[in-house]
């Protein structure tokens, strides 16, 4: 039995949405606590919100490389053409913002959502990526059929009780399987499962036709490094840090490099950027992005934050971490978070030990990020979740903890970039006025990209 497409909601384990409706129930309203009433609405729109896929797919041009967004608008245009039954698909451009170009998809492609007797099942992530515009590649497959030829029309499904094998062939019978759409077969089973060294790569289905409407495009419509497809709060946090050519600017969780790359081009690779991460694997990735988007500026190293504040004083930043305090004009700091802001869902097995781990860590990372930031340096601390406790709360912690920090409007920065339409603002809690969560940038159930959250601190003489 398949999950309808249409009331298809993510599932939380019951720990989670109990833990989710006390964190909502501190936002405050006029310096009055709301209702459990008025909690369980915004935990149902975020809900309802998460599980729907989001209608605009993003590109980030790499300026350093590229600085004609009407040629990439050709590109996309002609990309568009190329992908089946994609029509009124707008294209924006904004011209204080020239790295950033937004497709937005249309309700009104004629799409076959025909249910085919051949089933393709992928893993959830797999599932989750579809619906924003990818393929399948061969990894994401779990089950297929025997007998398939390359063209064949399939119907694909994703997995989301985590319970069919890898390789599997009878038809997945299991409830709360999502039907995605339709493709077609571009490897055989055995190019898929077979492979001699245990590893196939590829795209295995061509996807043609998907529930969410978005069209299959990908970064390669440019030359290597050119374009990256990008969510939007991503390209914006970036643009909040707002670095300036001459800095020395830390990005304190770099991998896989999106935002170090940008914050590259948004200082025409000048200046000094240090990009830690305390994962090996990531920091072979990060190296990867660095070297793709030409960015020569960034220094990579692999660290654990938490440990990178030296207490040795007037330590060059070329010899790497730990660093010593106050030797950085700006830091930007998108930690670990629980990633709840992530759409679509389409399933979520975050427990509430994980859920809860956050909060300390960022506190830890926060006050590193306090202490090497230089007077007057400009500090963002962002997540792509929409808990209380890992926004809004840090926040109001760090505020009373470091009164030499100031909050600062980044909708201010936004508004002078003719973006701040697409933003919403924060929550007032307890230690946080209204006046204060006005200054903070929230994308939420009202916008439609990913959860996203956005402070802007700069640190007092």
């Amino acid at each position: 039995m398949e999950c309808s497409t249409k009331c298809h909601r993510v599932k939380l384990k019951n720990e989670i949405l109990c833990e989710l409706l006390e964190d909502f129930q501190k936002i405050k309203i006029n310096n009055c606590s709301i209702s459990r009433a008025e909690a369980e609405m915004i935990l149902n729109a975020f809900i309802a919100w998460l599980s729907k896929t989001p209608k605009n797919l993003v590109y980030r041009i790499n300026t350093l490389l590229c600085q004609d967004q009407q040629y990439v608008c050709e590109k996309i245009k002609k990309a568009l053409m190329q992908v089946e039954k994609m029509i009124d698909q707008k294209i924006l451009t904004y011209q204080k913002v020239p790295e950033l170009v937004i497709i937005q998809c249309s309700n009104n492609n004629i799409l076959n959502l025909e249910r085919y007797k051949n089933e393709i099942i992928v893993d959830a992530n797999c599932g989750t990526a579809l619906l924003r515009g990818a393929n399948i590649y061969a990894p994401g497959v779990l089950g297929m059929p025997r007998g398939l030829n390359i063209g064949d029309v399939v119907s694909v499904y994703a997995d989301l009780e985590h319970g069919c094998k890898k390789g599997a062939v009878k038809e997945y019978v299991k409830e709360n399987k999502l039907f995605i759409g339709n493709g077609k077969v571009q490897m055989t089973r055995e190019e898929i499962f077979n492979h001699s060294n245990g590893i196939s790569n590829g795209i295995a289905v061509k996807m043609t036709d998907v529930i969410s409407s978005v069209p299959q495009l990908n970064s390669e419509i440019l030359p290597t490094g050119h374009v990256l497809l990008q969510n939007l709060p991503s390209i914006l946090c970036c643009r909040a840090l707002d670095p300036q050519s001459d800095e020395i600017v830390l990005d304190m969780c770099a991998a896989p490099g999106n935002k170090t790359t940008q914050i590259s081009a948004l200082m025409g690779n000048k200046g000094t950027i240090i990009a830690m991460d305390k994962i090996k694997n990531k920091i072979i990735k990060l190296d990867e992005t660095i070297k793709k988007f030409h960015t020569t500026s960034v220094k990579a190293f692999c660290f654990n934050s938490v440990n990178s504040v030296s207490t040795v004083s007037n330590k060059s930043i070329l010899e790497g971490p730990p660093f010593s305090k106050d030797s950085f004009d700006r830091i930007l700091l998108d930690g670990p978070c629980s990633a709840l802001g992530q759409r679509p869902q389409i399933s979520n097995s975050i427990s509430l030990s994980q859920l809860k781990s956050y909060v300390p860590l960022q506190k830890k990372l926060f006050t590193a990020a306090v202490e090497l930031l230089k007077p007057r340096g400009i500090l963002v601390y962002s997540t792509c979740t929409i808990t209380i406790a890992e926004n809004e709360g840090i926040v109001a912690w760090a505020l009373k903890k470091f009164p030499n920090l100031q909050l600062q409007n980044v909708h201010e920065i936004f508004m002078n970039l003719d973006v701040d339409h697409f933003t919403s603002t924060g929550f007032e809690v307890e230690g946080l006025s209204t006046e204060e969560a006005n200054k903070l940038c929230r994308f939420g159930w009202k916008d439609d990209f990913v959860g996203f959250f956005i402070a802007r601190f700069i640190k007092k003489e």
